[in-house]
């Protein structure tokens, strides 16, 4: 059984690593899991094949819709594809308690049709968050960086 590690401190860099074409790790898989039904769709980039990428978390504050959250992020490294959740998942299993972990990348669409991004809630449980509110200074947000 893999340890459980704490997750990394805001800033710190660390590695990650997703095998894209794995079923659990696939967009519509990870709804599925995280136990949303109906309809839902993905529109975005996918991960395909096995990578390790660089990435950090970031707290950015307050902001007042996803629109800020993506440009307060863009300073900090590239927004990665939502399937690297999975990988944070699977090897931080440990939750802080200081709030959530999210990935912006709004490319799933509830069967409303509501925008949706991949987090993991302050204590451990993974879902889908919409894109149309306000998000608090609880956040911290999953972002790849160069080498």
């Amino acid at each position: 059984m893999k340890p459980f590690f704490a997750y990394p401190a805001d800033g710190e860099v660390f590695k990650l690593t997703l095998n894209g074409d794995a079923s659990d790790n696939q967009p519509l898989a990870m709804v599925h899991t995280d136990g949303y039904t109906g309809k839902w769709k993905h529109n975005g980039r996918v991960v395909k094949g096995a990578q390790t990428c660089r990435f950090k978390l970031v707290a950015i504050g307050y902001c007042r819709d996803f629109e800020e959250v993506k440009r307060k992020l863009a300073p900090h490294g590239k927004i990665p594809e939502g399937q690297w959740r999975q990988a944070f998942k699977a090897s931080y299993r440990k939750p802080d308690g200081k709030g959530q972990i999210g990935v912006a990348d709004s490319s799933w669409s509830d069967p409303d049709g509501n925008a949706a991004f991949p987090c993991v809630h302050g204590y451990g449980r993974s879902g889908f968050d919409w894109v149309g509110s306000a998000f608090s200074g609880g956040w911290h947000w999953l972002v790849a960086v160069s080498e």
